[in-house]
């Protein structure tokens, strides 16, 4: 018991940390999702199916019906997830949610050619800037009239938005900083995620119903990193499931050469564990749901401190912004949304796919190997390596450390045997790595990989413009996982 309860602790810790970033805007624009849609063609996808689920703890019919109070909510997600794409968005109220100062369509930028992506970004980012400015003069006047008389265009629109709210002070609270929020759309993002969901969602089903848990839950990946298998977070989230690392603690799956929260499937039993420790906790899966963002413990004692088990109501009247977040109240109404909007992709976003899952086999290495050797395996595409191998740690992919004897790894079923073969006597995987050395072409000095020392105020964007190379080309060619982790001095390959 006390085991558990310090499991509960160190779990709550770690994602009140996560949420402690997660309240910032979205950027203006997103990277594609990692995962290589070229490696595997498309299958129909198949609607998902949730009913006979009595066994499972918590689950009825009325399960994940939409709770009074967040209507509202769920909606914005909804069109979200469904109407704005990944160029456009709207600025809004963060408070009232449904109060839509703008819809903002970035696409005339993005389909500027006189422009680099740096430039764009930059663009997006003045274009915000200028109206939030003008939504904020906005406010500011509103608060000075004493009706609404002869009010037009966005003034009326918002004067007539506010009679609902009964505060004296309700433009001014409004105009304040951090109020005005801006989301961008995720509809194509969407669509591309539910293809990458074929490879995984027919497997996490059943281990969600092999720990008794809601099948629906598996939807949550959606919301966490819409099915990115390489997605890492600047707070130290990492994988489809978006787990910190003081969870993964819990269950000891983390070594210099393999970080178990990136396996899809290792990831989505931590994930069932600790949704069904959030449910025993807290006893309803609107709360639980919610503490897999903010933490269990921070969710119970919200409910101590106002009284209620009702999400709606918490949502509604925990007055503490920094105790109780946008993405915290907002995290069961954008889950509700995702399971909508998934359930009734036809109709949300037209045909959509799945992808055939991956053509790969498990192997529990006999001796060492180097991440080299996987890599050769693989046809020399360092990139597909990585999506069939996400919890090869970034010291492995660098070549600092070999990965160790009894490591499981992906192979393409295909190279199986071949494999093994080379792995039952160190002569021929030496044989093997000689014979692939003089396999690769000579190239010229002219074609040999650039340098470039990264200088203060760089990012990828700006560096991928300089020389013309996609940002994921020159992550792959310095074994980086997130733009994130370039610094000022260090030297980047560019291909």
């Amino acid at each position: 018991m006390l085991k558990q309860l310090v499991l509960v602790l160190l779990f709550s810790l770690s994602i009140q940390a996560q949420e402690s970033s997660s309240d910032e805007e979205t950027p203006v624009s997103h990277d594609q999702i990692a995962g290589e849609q070229s490696l595997t063609v498309a299958r129909p996808w198949r609607a998902p199916v949730y009913n006979d689920q009595q066994g499972a703890l918590g689950w009825s019919e009325e399960a994940f019906a939409v709770p009074a109070g967040l209507e509202t909510q769920v909606k914005f997600w909804i069109d979200i997830y469904s109407k704005y794409t990944t160029d456009q968005g709207v600025l809004h109220d963060s408070e009232n949610i449904d109060l839509i100062y703008e819809e903002v369509d970035f696409s005339p930028i993005v389909a500027r050619t006189d422009m680099n992506v740096f430039q764009k970004e930059r663009l997006k980012e003045k274009h915000l800037k200028e109206r939030r400015a003008y939504y904020t003069a906005l406010l500011k006047k509103l608060h000075t009239l004493k009706s609404g008389e002869g009010l037009t265009g966005d003034e009326k629109r918002i004067w007539d938005y506010f009679q609902k709210v009964d505060e004296p002070k309700k433009f001014l609270e409004a105009a304040e900083k951090n109020r005005m929020r801006f989301q961008l759309g995720q509809r194509d993002r969407m669509i591309q995620g539910i293809f990458f969901s074929g490879r995984y969602l027919e497997e996490f089903e059943k281990i969600f119903k092999e720990f008794g848990v809601p099948i629906e839950l598996t939807r949550m990946v959606f919301v966490e990193s819409s099915f990115n298998v390489l997605a890492r977070s600047k707070v130290g989230a990492s994988g489809l499931w978006q787990i910190m690392p003081a969870t993964m603690k819990m269950y000891h799956r983390k070594s210099e050469v393999v970080d178990m929260r990136n396996h899809p499937v290792a990831a989505t039993r931590m994930a069932a564990r600790v949704l069904r420790m959030n449910y025993n906790q807290l006893k309803a899966w609107p709360l639980a749901v919610t503490g897999y963002n903010h933490g269990p413990t921070g969710i119970q004692k919200l409910t101590k401190k106002y009284k209620t088990r009702d999400i709606g109501d918490l949502v509604k009247n925990v007055q503490s912004r920094k105790s109780f977040g946008f993405a915290s109240r907002n995290f069961y109404a954008s889950f509700l949304a995702a399971l909508e909007v998934e359930r009734n992709a036809p109709r949300y976003l037209g045909n959509v796919t799945w992808s055939q899952t991956l053509d790969d086999v498990e192997l529990k290495l006999p001796k060492a190997v180097q991440y080299a050797d996987v890599v050769r395996w693989f046809g020399g595409d360092d990139l597909r390596t990585h999506v069939f191998n996400p919890p090869i740690t970034r010291i492995a992919r660098r070549g600092k450390k070999p990965l160790s004897a009894g490591v499981v790894i992906s192979v393409p079923k295909s190279q199986l045997a071949m494999i093994e073969k080379e792995l039952e006597r160190s002569e021929t995987l030496t044989v093997a790595r000689q014979a692939d050395a003089e396999n690769q072409p000579q190239t010229s000095g002219a074609e040999k990989v650039k340098e470039y020392k990264v200088r203060r105020g760089d990012n990828l964007n700006r560096i991928s413009a300089k020389f013309g190379v996609p940002v994921k080309e020159i992550l792959a060619a310095n074994n980086l996982e997130s733009p994130n982790e370039i610094k000022s001095g260090q030297v980047l390959k560019i291909p």
